[in-house]
């Protein structure tokens, strides 16, 4: 494949994978708490936000090698370790984040009084958490691919060299 066609691929997936990050936060997720009772709502966008946590991590992984396969390592250590951080925040997603936030649902489910609004207020604790990794995220790929695919420093839009 030439570096047209690994700078395609990895517009393409970046471009797929962003429109999905800011889709979920701003339209998805505030749709299901208005129009859903709020427990169902809450499993949905669960449910929703794990899997797009596993398509962050895989698209993470998928443009870290794209970029350094396509021999951009030495110009672009910056890029890669935000695109590190980005699969790391993925990682700490899937593997604490939405453990955690699912064993506190369940155990909700069962709770009056000050223990529910104990485990709320964990809860609570805990959504603030995701919602500073998933802004990390959403942030995080944007300004990557910026700089990846948009303007150079002297405000010309990037170019994709000829093979």
């Amino acid at each position: 494949m030439t570096w047209r066609g690994f700078r395609g691929a990895e517009l393409a997936f970046w471009a797929i994978w962003l429109g999905a990050l800011w889709f979920m936060a701003i339209l998805v997720a505030p749709g299901l708490f208005k129009w859903l009772p709020r427990p169902e709502a809450g499993l949905v966008a669960g449910r929703l936000f794990y899997m797009l946590a596993l398509y962050s991590l895989v698209s993470s992984a998928v443009l870290l090698t794209l970029s350094n396969f396509a021999g951009e390592l030495r110009a672009s250590l910056r890029l890669n370790a935000l695109m590190a951080v980005i699969l790391g925040v993925s990682v700490v997603e899937l593997a604490w984040l939405q453990p955690h936030m699912n064993t506190l649902r369940e155990a909700m489910a069962g709770l009056q009084g000050d223990e529910l609004a104990a485990m709320r207020s964990q809860f609570g604790n805990m959504h603030a958490i995701s919602s500073v990794l998933y802004s990390v995220k959403m942030i995080g790929a944007l300004v990557w691919g910026l700089n990846r695919f948009g303007v150079t420093k002297d405000n010309k839009p990037a170019s994709i060299p000829k093979a």
